[in-house]
């Protein structure tokens, strides 16, 4: 299986009130399935949220392809598909807190643009959060 795959056109995606806060206004960003509106992906990026405990599926990761993932699912920009990407724990936190290395974004930038997306059509590596080179710009946790 593909670790960066676009939604067939055939697939429906019905509006889902979100996990944390039942917000149903929108089309929210999904990990392993599980809707979250941008304010309680935020939430959950800062650790102000309960954690999030799934089981890891045996794909390998978009990034770096360890195997061990979490599937990760958001609505690109002008896109009525979503796309869906495989990623370990450790990326996929970093993605959520907006603070993916510029090694991990080149990577991410590659895959998408592979699947015919831009990057800047993605919320969470929009270029209000990273520069051309990768460099994480409003990181959601410093460490």
């Amino acid at each position: 299986m593909e670790n960066v795959r676009v939604a067939s056109s055939t697939e429906v995606f019905p509006r889902c009130p979100c996990t944390g806060c039942g917000d149903n206004q929108g089309h929210w960003d999904c990990i392993t399935g599980k809707p979250f509106c941008p304010n309680c992906l935020e939430a959950l990026a800062l650790g102000e949220a309960d954690p999030l405990i799934a089981r890891a599926e045996h794909c390998h990761c978009a990034v770096c392809y360890q195997e061990g993932t979490l599937s990760f699912r958001t609505f690109p920009l002008h896109w009525h598909r979503p796309v869906e990407l495989d990623l370990c724990g450790e990326h996929l936190r970093a993605l959520i807190g907006r603070r993916l290395g510029a090694h991990a974004f080149e990577q991410l930038r590659r895959r998408l643009y592979a699947a015919g997306i831009d990057v800047a059509q993605v919320f969470l590596l929009h270029d209000a959060f990273y520069d051309i080179n990768g460099r994480a710009l409003q990181p959601a946790v410093d460490y």
